[in-house]
């Protein structure tokens, strides 16, 4: 092994960990912002209300892209490797149908509330708004607090490294960098810097240079 390789991997590994953690707490907060906000549009208020519908319809796209990696990617290896850890394993994946199930409510709930700004029309996309945060944070807490030291168990660090590179790869500009928003917007200074030192160098250059700013609307406090 070259010298100093070994703590280029743990970087790598305690990153890609860390990143999804990052992301959880973006969703989490974003997800309860949302219905906070929909909850205070007034009826007859159409373009207040179109603006939250495009924020909330982004971080739908978003959270669907980040369990859709996770079902590629992350499910099927654990389940071929951790026979003790599969009933959690098979958990998360039910959790995902679940959350799927509460974005559709969203789906059905969001044209009627953006086309009347009804009272009634809102108070339905804020209960479904709702319910889906209930599920997500379930999901979320539970993830990062028993599946994330199982996959850690179970994956070594070049194992996190490849599928870490395997996301990034499907992200180009400027998806990377609304990717990298989403991550750090709620990160500390340590965090930011573990996340990014394991970026590739024209990656993580271009951050600092145009991308710092690219944090989507729905998860700005």
């Amino acid at each position: 092994m070259p010298p100093g390789t070994l703590p280029v991997m743990t970087t790598a590994l305690r990153a890609s960990r860390h990143e999804t953690v990052l992301a959880h707490r973006a969703f989490r907060r974003a997800s309860a912002l949302l219905a906070a906000r929909i909850a205070a549009v007034e009826p007859g208020q159409p373009r207040r209300a179109a603006a939250l519908a495009g924020r909330l319809r982004a971080y739908q796209r978003a959270l669907r892209g980040h369990q859709g990696c996770q079902d590629r990617l992350l499910w099927p290896v654990l389940l071929a490797r951790c026979d003790l850890g599969a009933d959690l394993v098979l958990r998360m994946r039910a959790q995902h149908e679940r959350l799927a199930g509460t974005l559709t409510a969203i789906d059905v709930a969001l044209p009627g509330w953006v086309a009347t700004t009804a009272e009634d029309d809102r108070d339905r996309l804020v209960a479904a708004l709702v319910e889906h945060h209930a599920v997500l944070a379930e999901h979320v807490d539970e993830e990062d607090r028993d599946l994330l030291p199982l996959a850690a168990d179970h994956l070594a660090a070049h194992e996190w490294q490849a599928l870490r590179a395997q996301l990034l790869a499907r992200l180009r500009r400027p998806r990377l960098f609304t990717y990298l928003g989403i991550v750090l917007t709620h990160a500390d200074r340590a965090e930011r810097r573990l996340v990014l030192a394991t970026l590739p160098r024209r990656d993580r250059l271009g951050w600092y240079l145009v991308g710092k700013p690219w944090r989507p609307r729905w998860i700005r406090p």
